[in-house]
């Protein structure tokens, strides 16, 4: 299937695309949500995504290093290396 690479104009809608892309992909469907990582003010840092869909599983399929480079990459090419409802746009 893949991951989509259609983009909503909606920076939560457009997290909860890439999470719901990570669990089907990659079986990571531990129920992150957006709106969870969008709280307060801060961008949204490449690592503190990796790291709250990581912290949300129980057992990783694997070295978690692997799946930290793997998850981050991904963000990185949808939104590069931080994002915010004031900075996103498609």
């Amino acid at each position: 299937m893949g991951f989509e690479r259609r983009m909503h104009p909606v920076l939560a809608e457009d997290l909860n695309i890439l999470l719901s892309d990570l669990c089907r992909e990659w079986d990571f469907c531990a129920g992150v949500r957006a709106s969870d990582l969008l709280e307060g003010s801060k961008p949204l840092t490449s690592k503190k995504f990796t790291d709250a869909v990581l912290d949300a599983e129980t057992e990783l399929p694997g070295p978690r290093a692997g799946w930290e480079r793997r998850i981050k990459r991904k963000f990185v090419q949808r939104y590069g290396h931080e994002v915010s409802t004031k900075t996103y746009s498609i």
